[in-house]
């Protein structure tokens, strides 16, 4: 009959022992959120997808953008030489723009002289044409003389470019050059008579002898060749 005096001892100590397990337990809970809670802020915060990102470092700041280096100025093109000038030589031309040859240039055979009546060399070339026709210079070149003798008649003697020399022989009195003049192939420097008595017979006509640089006699054909051929 004492059974249930017996209980109530006991049923109060499992009361008490249940009430220290919950008050243990809710302390355990506290003290866990407590440390979560002092550790959460360095802690990778999972965003949603899973991708996890780590909170940038406060002491690595962007740079700032470096501005582009300004483009150097186009170097001035250097300037084209110039292109070496070609110097061409000029053509001869004929004394004459019409005429008939006359006595042959023949410096050294002894050749008959209708004039003088005996045999001689001749120095030049003959070019028969009509009094007054004009004769023209035939090449480039500077005149150097321009004179008379009874022998040659009326002369103009030009020095040219090409090293060589010409003498116009048996022109007219108004010779139509000076010297100085600097005158071009086909220019007007005389005109034709028969004013050279050592050829008097041969008529109204032009002489015309060459010289090289050394001063011997060339055959003018030799260099008016090309001429006589257009």
């Amino acid at each position: 009959m004492n059974t249930n005096k017996e209980r109530k001892p006991i049923n109060k100590k499992l009361y008490i022992a249940l009430i220290v397990c919950i008050v243990a337990a809710i302390a355990a809970i506290l003290a866990v959120s407590l440390a979560v809670g002092l550790s959460g802020g360095s802690e990778p915060v999972e965003q949603p997808g899973g991708i996890v990102e780590t909170p940038d470092d406060q002491n690595d700041k962007d740079e700032p953008d470096k501005p582009d280096e300004p483009d150097k100025p186009d170097e001035p093109d250097e300037p084209d030489e110039p292109d070496e000038p070609t110097i061409t030589e000029p053509e001869y031309t004929l004394p004459l723009t019409e005429c008939v040859l006359g006595a042959e240039c023949s410096l050294s055979e002894l050749v008959w002289s209708n004039t003088l009546h005996w045999y001689a060399t001749h120095n030049g070339t003959d070019f028969t044409a009509a009094a007054d026709t004009p004769v023209l210079a035939v090449h480039d070149g500077e005149v150097t003389d321009v004179g008379y003798t009874t022998q040659n008649g009326y002369t103009v003697t030009i020095e040219q470019t090409d090293g060589y020399t010409a003498v116009y022989k048996s022109l007219s009195a108004d010779v139509a050059a000076e010297v100085g003049d600097v005158v071009a192939a086909g220019d007007t420097i005389g005109y034709v008579s028969d004013s050279m008595t050592s050829e008097q017979n041969e008529g109204p006509h032009l002489h015309l002898e060459m010289t090289d640089a050394e001063g011997n006699y060339v055959d003018p054909m030799t260099l008016l060749g090309e001429a006589t051929e257009k």
